[in-house]
C-alpha cells in the first residue's frame, strides 16, 4: 500500500505552494505573449475561433435581415404601387386637358372660319349657338341662345363660316328656333354664280343634299357650280354662297333638268352660327333703342345753327356802333 509522503504534500500547499503556482503562470503568460509577439498565434487563433462562430452569427442574424428586407421590400411595393397610381391619375389628367385643348382649337378654326367668312359681306352678324337639335328626319331645325331680347326677328337669315344654314321661323324671349336649307319645307331662291341663272333650292330631308328641280333642260349648268343666294324674297341677302352642284339629271322628254347641289354650310355638325342684321334692320335697332340717326342729327345742327344765326347778327350789328 503506498501512502503519500507528508513532508512532500505539505511542499505544494499552504502559502509556499500558491506563490510558486502564481510565479508558474506569470511565467507561462510572458512565454505565451513572447510566442505571440513573434508568431501572432492570439490572431490566429481569434480568426480561427470567428471563422467557426460566424455560422452561428448567421444562422442568429438571418430572421431579423429577413424581416428586414421582407419589410423593405413590402414598402417599396407600397411605395411604387402609390407613385403608379398618381403617375396614371395625372396622365388622366393629362389627357382630358389634352382634350379639352383639342376642342378649344377646334372651336378657335370654327371661330375663325365663321368670321372669316362673313368679313367681305357689307352687313352687320350677330353671334348665336346651337342650343338643341331636332332629329325627327322630316323637320330639320334647330335651337339658338338668340331671342327677341337681342333684337332676333322671324325670318332673319343664319349663316355659318362656309355658307348659308337656315332662317329664324319661331322667335322666343331668350331663343330662337331656325329652320334648316335642308328641311323638307324649306325653299330659297338661288342662282347659279357662274351664268346668273336664277331658280329655287329645295330642302330634301337629308344634310348633305338640296335639289333644284325648275332649272331649263339645256341651261349652262355644270358640276362644281356654285350657287349663291339670289336676294329675292326679302329674307336672304344676295351673294351668300349655299351649295355646289353635285349631278345633273336631264331626262328626255322633260322641259326641265333636275340638279342635286351639297350645302356648303355645316349642318349637321357646326354649333356656332351668325345672325344676318340688314342695313335696314340696324338701322330700326337703333331707333327702337333711342338713339338719333344720322338725318336726325343733321336736321338738329341745322336747326341749332338757323336758332343761332339772329343772336350772331345782332352781336355783330352792336360792335359796329359801339364808339372807338
Amino acid at each position: 500500500m503506498v501512502t503519500a509522503n507528508p513532508v512532500t504534500g505539505s511542499r505544494f500547499s499552504g502559502p509556499a505552494g500558491q506563490t510558486a503556482r502564481l510565479m508558474l503562470y506569470g511565467l507561462l503568460a510572458v512565454v505565451l505573449m513572447a510566442m505571440d509577439q513573434r508568431g501572432h498565434y492570439v490572431q490566429r487563433f481569434r480568426s480561427a475561433a470567428g471563422y467557426l462562430a460566424e455560422p452561428v452569427y448567421h444562422a442568429v442574424e438571418w430572421p431579423f435581415r429577413a424581416s428586414r428586407n421582407l419589410y423593405y421590400q413590402f414598402q417599396s411595393r407600397r411605395s411604387l404601387r402609390h407613385d403608379n397610381e398618381w403617375l396614371r391619375l395625372r396622365l388622366l389628367n393629362q389627357k382630358a386637358e389634352l382634350q379639352r385643348l383639342e376642342t378649344l382649337e377646334q372651336e378657335n378654326r370654327r371661330l375663325r372660319s365663321l368670321f372669316e367668312g362673313a368679313r367681305s359681306q357689307e352687313f352687320d352678324y350677330r353671334f348665336a349657338e346651337l342650343l338643341r337639335v331636332d332629329l325627327d328626319p322630316f323637320s330639320h331645325k334647330v335651337l339658338i341662345d338668340r331671342g327677341s331680347k337681342d333684337g332676333v326677328t322671324r325670318g332673319q337669315a343664319v349663316i355659318d363660316g362656309s355658307g348659308v344654314m337656315g332662317q329664324v321661323e319661331d322667335v322666343h324671349l331668350h331663343f330662337s328656333t331656325v329652320r334648316l336649307i335642308s328641311d323638307p319645307n324649306h325653299a330659297l331662291p338661288v342662282q347659279i354664280n357662274r351664268t346668273g341663272l336664277r331658280t329655287v333650292a329645295f330642302g330634301t330631308g337629308e344634310t348633305g343634299h338640296l335639289s333644284l328641280t325648275s332649272v331649263p333642260r339645256e341651261a349652262d349648268v355644270r358640276k362644281g357650280d356654285l350657287i349663291v343666294t339670289s336676294g329675292l324674297g326679302d329674307r336672304f341677302p344676295g351673294g351668300y354662297p349655299v351649295a355646289r352642284v353635285t349631278q345633273i339629271d336631264r331626262e328626255e322628254g322633260l322641259s326641265f333638268a333636275v340638279l342635286q347641289a351639297r350645302p356648303l354650310a355645316a349642318l349637321d355638325r357646326g354649333r356656332e352660327v351668325l345672325l344676318i342684321i340688314t342695313p335696314e334692320k340696324r338701322e330700326q335697332e337703333t331707333d327702337d333703342a333711342g338713339m338719333p340717326s344720322i338725318a336726325d342729327e343733321a336736321a338738329s345742327e341745322k336747326t341749332d345753327s338757323e336758332e343761332a344765326a339772329p343772336e350772331i347778327a345782332e352781336d355783330q350789328a352792336a360792335e359796329e356802333e359801339a364808339p372807338e
